[in-house]
């Protein structure tokens, strides 16, 4: 009797590590770029404290570059499941382009704007190479009708980073990443 309560007390030891192991799993989809959580900035609500910002919710639409319609300069910043944001540049024929999977949004004291870090989704066709590698785009003059972006380019022309740290180093207004700024308002058609 006593052996079979310790091969049952082992078996359920063996159980609970395994189940408890599994919530850890660095391997689980769900938690892979996950750095909200993994940098101890998710608050109680469940959602990053960057998506907590008072202006969060104006950046999350489609915008478009009206001043110069003949570029068809459309941006579309949407949530997705996984606590991140997509931001999809579709090209003129309504296809998409580009996208990139924020992962994070630095926002500066005055909440209007601040640089959003993320990975490569979907690769632009003329770099296909920037596909799962890091971004940042910047963005300022945020309000309900405007928005300013510019997307992340280094002297020597390169746009992409191996790492998230990587690219929270380099895509920087100290480093003069963002030099164009398309001026944009939300898009209705």
């Amino acid at each position: 009797m006593q052996k079979q309560i310790k091969v049952l007390l082992t078996l359920l030891i063996a159980l609970f590590l395994s189940i408890s192991c599994a919530k850890n799993n660095p391997n689980n989809p769900s938690n892979i770029n996950d750095f909200s959580s993994q940098n101890g900035n998710e608050t109680t609500t469940g959602k990053p404290s960057w998506k907590q910002n008072a202006n969060y919710t104006i950046l999350i639409k489609d915008w478009y570059n009206e001043k110069q319609p003949q570029y068809n300069e459309v941006y579309q910043i949407r949530e997705n499941v996984n606590n991140k944001i997509d931001f999809i540049v579709p090209d003129p024929a309504g296809d998409v382009s580009y996208s990139i999977s924020i992962v994070e949004i630095i926002w500066n004291s005055d909440n209007t704007s601040g640089i959003m870090y993320g990975t490569y989704t979907m690769a632009p066709s003329w770099s296909p190479d920037y596909l799962n590698k890091w971004y940042a785009i910047s963005f300022k003059s945020l309000s309900a009708n405007t928005l300013s972006i510019s997307q992340a380019m280094l002297s020597d022309g390169s746009a992409s980073a191996e790492t998230f740290e990587e690219a929270k180093s380099i895509f920087t207004e100290e480093n003069n990443a963002f030099s164009y700024y398309s001026d944009l308002v939300p898009q209705t058609k």
